[in-house]
């Protein structure tokens, strides 16, 4: 019960400190066939953008796996007439930080600079989305960045969980992918085929803009304008199919030498669009996604010392749809905490939420959304989250209303929707775990 408490506690707290959460003055603003949202804050001389292309690593050749990721890497360094080191020493002479990387969908970057270097920060913001170089001096020395990530997964047991887990849930779909690709993959991509994905990716119709700061609507229309109108109209990059979730019950095990065992597992989960989604955010909330005040950590961890860290959570891609967990203990009882796990999923199904905790979690969850509020970089991310996602400017207004309005019998429709008998599970460690 100490968890609950301190469910009970922290919400008190986020009562106290966040008396009225006020949703964020976003503004669309359009720029002939571009839309980006805005937030103007002249608070502080700074400006932060959040930008990104639909095309990630599950649209990299199956033989180029990687190719994305590189790309990103490869986009701060060096553009136009600017080789890598001027390009990075352009960027620390006039404190602007810029970067890239990629996701299963998108490639995204993150710009942020001081209002009063705007005109260079501009510039090279330019640059480097319209005449990244992709000098081969470059490519080698990002190349080895991105083998080095490969050999440092290889070697950690939940990354090699998440992966096998990837793989057994999605079978086939090319969700399964390693994002840093292969050593082999990744050797075999030449600049060209940088030049190629880069061209099929990076366009206007693809493009995604999130921009909070010391900017206002004209100078931002006068960015789209300058910055990206030069990209093609059109992407050309494939479409990726919807992922089919493997069924469960289904177990892997890789074995390995040491202590503990590191377990992860899911099953099909809902997206963005399903009705119960908000339900079923709450839900897991109460669940496995609260951190100390959660179910699976009260039984799993104060109860019975099984685990230092059990927790669950979903993964919303634009094709898939998940509900994940994980756990890691010793290999004495491993076995012991997957199934307290998948009694915890059966108790959530089968007895209705108490409405004193169903009010906890709400105060949580709507108090707590204003944190994601505290600085522009979160606040970017917030609106580039949401578009990303297909969800309305209006989101920032009706979310926690959504989340109010979920009641004792959505919880439970939401949680009936989990079936620990059809858990898809990976072990990696010195215990094979079993779904008896």
């Amino acid at each position: 019960m100490f968890g609950y408490r301190l469910l009970l506690s922290l919400c008190l707290f986020v009562m106290v400190t966040v008396t009225a959460y006020a949703a964020p003055p976003v503004q669309s603003v359009k720029w002939r066939d571009m839309e980006a949202w805005l937030v103007t804050d002249n608070s502080l001389p700074l400006i932060t953008m959040k930008l990104a292309w639909r095309g990630g690593t599950a649209s990299d050749p199956v033989d180029k796996t990687g190719l994305s990721m590189l790309m990103a890497r490869l986009m701060n360094e060096g553009a136009g007439e600017l080789p890598a080191q001027a390009f990075q020493q352009a960027m620390a002479d006039n404190a602007i930080s810029l970067s890239f990387s990629a996701s299963r969908d998108e490639m995204t970057g993150t710009l942020r600079c001081l209002s009063r270097y705007r005109a260079v920060c501009y510039k090279l913001l330019r640059l480097a989305v319209t005449a990244p170089r992709f000098d081969a001096e470059a490519v080698t020395r990002m190349k080895r960045e991105q083998a080095t990530a490969i050999l440092r997964n290889q070697q950690n047991p939940r990354s090699i969980a998440n992966q096998a887990l990837m793989k057994l849930a999605l079978n086939a779909h090319t969700y399964g992918r390693v994002g840093n690709g292969t050593q082999d993959s990744l050797a075999a991509i030449t600049q060209s085929d940088l030049r190629q994905h880069y061209q099929a990716m990076l366009a206007r119709d693809n493009l995604h803009l999130a921009v909070v700061g010391d900017i206002g609507r004209a100078e931002l229309r006068r960015v789209m304008r300058d910055v990206f109108s030069t990209l093609p109209a059109h992407n050309k990059m494939p479409q990726i199919a919807p992922a089919e979730i493997a069924n469960g019950p289904q177990t892997r095990h890789i074995d390995r030498a040491g202590p503990q065992t590191s377990v992860v597992f899911a099953q099909q989960g809902l997206g963005h669009h399903h009705p119960l989604f908000f339900a079923d955010f709450v839900m897991n909330s109460i669940l496995g996604g609260s951190g100390f005040s959660s179910r699976l950590t009260e039984q799993v961890r104060e109860a019975r010392g099984l685990a230092y860290s059990v927790y669950s959570f979903t993964s919303n891609f634009q094709k898939a749809a998940l509900w994940n967990g994980s756990v890691a203990s010793d290999n004495t009882t491993a076995q012991e905490a997957v199934n307290v796990i998948r009694g915890e999923m059966r108790r959530m199904a089968n007895e209705a939420v108490s409405a004193p905790r169903l009010a906890a979690a709400k105060t949580y969850l709507t108090g707590n959304y204003a944190l994601r509020f505290d600085s522009g970089a979160k606040i970017a991310g917030q609106l580039l989250g949401v578009q990303l996602n297909g969800w309305p400017i209006s989101y920032f207004k009706t979310r926690n209303q959504k989340i109010n309005a979920v009641t004792q019998a959505d919880v439970q429709r939401a949680a009936k929707l989990l079936s620990p008998d059809r858990l898809l599970v990976v072990s990696v460690g010195g215990t094979a775990i079993t779904l008896d």
